[in-house]
């Protein structure tokens, strides 16, 4: 196979003397990152071999893929000496990318839009959590149960928001994740802070292209993750897992460019923001119900999006307002011009909710579909809202219109992808929905 031709960034050791083993990391089909470690015999041809049928991307007859590092993303392991970190694309045979490979719908998206002359910028706010501990008692039949230990803690909704200056173990914490990223793994650490809720956070990550954007939102959950566990801390990027608080977030903003023009930047508007942009809002919009299923992909997510808690119900816009599913930012300078799609959430495949939202967003730019007017209230206080202009309130519905709602992900989206992402979501679904949890027995136990 032919070695990858992007050169190497300077960071990266020409020889092996340094490079003891390489890391190579890579995403199944729901977003989970995955690893094989290797010992290179050479920096040019990073390849291992997996088996696929037991991470659910082949089956067990046609199992053996291909992993082939994108050495453009070598970098150290900061915390393992002589350890390298690589993300692989995926093959199903010698020069035959993997249908099923996340990043290759990914690439496959951005490849799409330079086709038609376009060029998609995409900036990711990436919140989670993070615990002293979690906690878990999973003995089923007998025993479901988790305790979660907080870092900080609010305390109650309204009376304190931990939107505050982020100190102390969580400050130390967070501090050391946004370093570590920017300095070893070339992550756009923009910007960092306390969210809302008790010991949640939140990192901005600077626009890239589809594919970078989505390997910089793996490295965090990585880097994350990694740091965490060093620090005898827990964080989960799971959206929803405090009652009675905001959820977590993975807010997707997107602006589109031809050459060096930002097609969604207009002065003259009252928001600064053009009619692509409006048609493109009118495109997220007309099909939040079937994004849905891709960017907020799992039991939990459906608990983080309910009314007043900062997280989109209605398909409604708006400038600067934090309960339309789609938000406006102020627009400075030209290069400012952006939507803002928050619906997603960080458990969700971050390749393949990118593509999609990118997907969703220019089919309204080609059909033209108007947004209708910006919501200058709040979202959560409308009432008789249409059934077509509400989100899902569970994962089944949310796959069910993703299967009736398709043709607009069709020129990159494979009907094999859409199949095999569709049917081990409906296994999950299954599985998670069937085992009691513990507020049913405590509501219904005794009736």
């Amino acid at each position: 196979m032919a070695s990858d031709e992007v050169a190497l960034p300077k960071s990266v050791p020409r020889g092996l003397k340094e490079v003891q083993w390489v890391e190579l990391h890579y995403t199944d089909l729901v977003g989970r990152l995955r690893a094989v470690r290797v010992t290179p015999s050479s920096i040019d041809t990073l390849i291992a071999r997996v088996d696929g049928s037991s991470i659910g991307m082949a089956p067990i007859e046609r199992s053996d893929l291909l992993l082939v590092a994108d050495r453009s993303t070598l970098r150290p392991m900061p915390w393992l000496d002589g350890c390298w970190r690589a993300i692989s694309d995926i093959y199903s045979a010698w020069n035959v990318r993997h249908v099923l490979d996340p990043r290759y719908v990914a690439q496959r998206a951005e490849e799409y839009f330079n086709s038609l002359g376009l060029r998609p910028l995409v900036g990711v706010e990436v919140e989670f959590f993070v615990f002293k501990a979690i906690k878990l008692v999973y003995r089923v039949p007998v025993a479901v149960a988790y305790k979660l230990e907080f870092v900080d803690r609010s305390f109650g909704k309204g009376l304190d928001s931990n939107y505050h200056v982020v100190e102390g173990v969580l400050g130390n914490y967070l501090n050391e994740v946004a370093l570590t990223l920017r300095k070893y793994f070339d992550v756009d650490v923009r910007s960092y802070h306390h969210e809302v809720a008790s010991s949640q956070v939140e990192l901005s990550l600077g626009a890239k292209s589809p594919k970078a954007i989505a390997d910089d939102v793996q490295t965090v959950k990585y880097v994350a993750k990694s740091i965490a566990l060093a620090r005898g801390l827990k964080a989960t990027f799971m959206p929803k897992p405090i009652y009675g608080e905001n959820g977590s977030g993975m807010h997707v903003h997107v602006s589109l460019w031809k050459d060096s023009t930002n097609l969604f930047y207009d002065p003259s508007d009252e928001y600064g923001i053009s009619q692509v942009a409006r048609y493109f809002i009118g495109g997220l919009l007309t099909h939040s119900r079937a994004l849905a299923a891709i960017v907020a992909p799992t039991v939990n997510s459906y608990k983080r999006l309910v009314p007043g808690y900062e997280a989109p119900v209605y398909a409604t816009w708006g400038s600067a307002n934090r309960s339309a599913m789609v938000r406006v930012p102020k627009v400075l300078t030209a290069s400012d011009a952006r939507v803002e799609f928050r619906p997603p959430d960080p458990s969700s495949n971050p390749y393949l909710a990118i593509a999609a939202v990118l997907l969703a967003g220019l089919d309204g730019v080609k059909k033209s579909i108007d947004p209708g007017e910006p919501l200058r209230g709040n979202s959560y206080d409308l009432s008789k809202v249409p059934r077509e202009m509400t989100l899902p309130r569970s994962l089944g519905e949310a796959l069910d219109e993703l299967v009736s709602d398709s043709d607009f992900l069709k020129p990159i989206f494979t009907k094999d992808l859409l199949e095999a992402y569709v049917e081990v979501k409906l296994k999950e679904l299954e599985e998670v929905s069937s085992v009691p949890t513990p507020t049913e027995f405590l509501k219904y136990h005794d009736v």
